[in-house]
């Protein structure tokens, strides 16, 4: 494990950095990126406008049953027709309160559902800032991988170069066949297309990393990934996971809120059609044209009661009912996909570190192979394809340890994700 840490640390440094804009010297490292998309992605933007819906909502409910106070003004002039001068103005001015003093606490449930709408979406804000980091994560790490592939083409492109002065010069000392010439030039010729491809592999990477981060078109930084992809921590105890997981992820606290939000409703229905009590209270002035002026107050109490509603609240409980039922097996249902996620990212980390640690060894003996198979065809006991082959056996080796690191970095974000966690490089930027 040492030595894969060593290597890749040593081709971080050796491999040059890929920059979006030649003039910007700063780099883009993955706690930076990570910033970036918590700070500038549509979609957590759209989150927080649904918190502030639901909280608007919660005042409006509030607002519903509190003194509500109106002014009133009126003027006019009177007259007729056939006798001008008999017309006359007046106007009147009035004042008025009311408020709802009683309503089988309908106002209070409907708070209570308006503040479960609040818990909701500040747990969808987090779920969306959790799945914002995964993605800018994996995008980041797609960039690497397709940095250190575009490396083993080089790699691979240098080996064949070296290959071919071999072969033209052991031809030209009358020790070989043309035939092994034009065989190097011709893997050699393959290797340079791979290598373009893997050049156009990376810029697709960038454009895709620039959306994961939300700023798609801003193009005033550089994005200097260092090549550098070392193994994640292993998981430990599935069991221990999974409870972690009921606890912290957030769309399953979003579905406990769900099922709370349809048992209130429930109550709420059956109370929809219930006696309200209402008090008000109220002044007047009045002024009319060479009169005295009329004051006037009023207060009194309304009390509607219902006596029939044509089935309609018996329908309001039972499509309640339903909906709380339907966010029960939804409940269920997400618990099951929680269990199937942890397990499954679990069991992914681990297969990846395996893998990692073989491929480890497989690039040990296949630059030992490689070694091998030149010193044989130098001498003149080898043939040409063992070291075109050997060539490959080695770039095929080296793109099996970055799959299987990167593989072991995508399951380890996928872990955290399906736990409800954000990326541990958040917490040591200190942004969360």
């Amino acid at each position: 494990m040492k030595k894969i840490i060593v290597f890749l640390l040593g081709l971080c440094f050796c491999s040059p950095s890929f920059a979006l804009d030649s003039d910007s010297v700063s780099g883009l490292t993955l706690e930076s990126c990570l910033r970036i998309a918590l700070e500038n992605h549509p979609s957590l933007r759209k989150s927080k406008g649904a918190s502030r819906v639901s909280s608007a909502q919660l005042e409006q409910t509030k607002a519903s049953n509190r003194w509500k106070v109106s002014l009133t003004g009126r003027t006019n002039y009177n007259g007729d027709y056939d006798y001008w001068d008999d017309g006359y103005s007046e106007g009147s001015l009035g004042l008025s309160a009311a408020k709802t003093l009683y309503d089988t606490g309908v106002n209070r449930l409907n708070r209570e559902i308006n503040a479960e709408d609040i818990s909701s979406s500040l747990e969808a804000e987090r779920e969306t800032q959790v799945s914002v980091a995964s993605g800018a994560k994996k995008a980041y790490y797609d960039l690497v991988l397709k940095i250190l592939n575009r490396e083993v083409e080089r790699e691979k492109t240098a080996n064949l170069e070296e290959h071919l002065k071999t072969a033209r010069g052991i031809y030209e000392v009358g020790n070989s066949p043309f035939v092994e010439v034009t065989k190097a030039e011709a893997d050699l010729a393959a290797a340079r297309v791979s290598l373009l491809k893997a050049e156009n592999d990376i810029l697709v990477s960038q454009e895709a990393l620039k959306v994961a981060m939300g700023v798609p078109d801003y193009d005033s930084f550089s994005l200097m990934v260092s090549a550098e992809l070392l193994l994640p921590q292993p998981a430990g105890d599935a069991e221990h996971l999974l409870s972690m997981a009921m606890e912290d992820r957030a769309d399953y606290s979003r579905a406990i809120h769900s099922v709370r939000k349809r048992e209130l409703e429930v109550k709420a229905a059956a109370r929809d059609n219930s006696p309200t009590i209402t008090g008000s209270v109220g002044t007047d002035l009045s002024k009319r044209e060479a009169s005295h002026s009329a004051n006037s107050y009023n207060a009194g109490i309304n009390v509607n009661i219902p006596v029939i509603d044509g089935g309609q609240v018996k329908a309001k409980v039972e499509s309640a009912r339903a909906m709380l039922e339907q966010d029960n097996a939804e409940e269920e249902s997400l618990r099951q996909t929680i269990a199937r996620d942890v397990r499954s990212a679990a069991l992914s980390l681990s297969s990846a570190i395996d893998r990692a640690k073989s491929s480890e060894v497989s690039v040990k003996y296949a630059e030992e192979n490689l070694e091998l198979a030149r010193g044989r065809y130098e001498v003149g006991v080898g043939n040409p394809l063992e070291v075109s082959d050997a060539v490959s056996t080695l770039a095929g080796s080296r793109y099996a340890l970055y799959q299987a690191l990167y593989d072991a970095q995508i399951a380890r974000t996928e872990l955290d994700e399906a736990m409800g966690h954000l990326p541990p490089e958040i917490n040591i930027e200190g942004n969360m």
